[in-house]
């Protein structure tokens, strides 16, 4: 009979190759929730579908000055005309963020719904800072 352990030091060896694969980089959005709104959120506080809703609206609350400093400080670096479109598409943006993310909320759904549809607030708000970070597009 031949000693276990050869087998358990090879299976040892070999365990890296079968690892999971590294993780793909994390959501660009989700990464910038801040670590309140995590906590929040799996707190038992959060665990209610108040208790989500109201982490939400604190998280909006923060990302929604976010996405103001980041309106403020690149209307600073557009010209009139520039202005003018950029307040255009920001008032048509709201229109549709509000829009799209109010279809996610329907009573038939339940109240889960009323998270699933705060959430998606919070997460327009978020990709539109970061798209206005990067504008004008190149």
């Amino acid at each position: 009979m031949r000693p276990a352990w050869p087998i358990a030091l090879a299976l040892a060896c070999a365990a890296p190759a079968f690892a999971d694969p590294p993780q793909a980089p994390a959501d660009p959005v989700e990464a910038r929730y801040t670590p309140a709104y995590n906590a929040c959120l799996a707190s038992p506080d959060g665990a209610s579908t108040y208790g989500a809703i109201m982490c939400t609206q604190k998280e909006l609350g923060i990302q929604d000055q976010r996405l103001n400093a980041t309106y403020r400080k690149t209307m600073a670096e557009l010209n009139d005309r520039q202005k003018a479109k950029l307040v255009a598409a920001q008032r048509a943006w709201i229109a549709f963020r509000d829009a799209e993310c109010a279809s996610y909320h329907d009573e038939d759904w339940g109240t889960m719904s009323q998270v699933v549809a705060a959430g998606c607030v919070v997460r327009m708000t978020v990709q539109r800072t970061i798209d206005l970070e990067h504008y004008p597009p190149d």
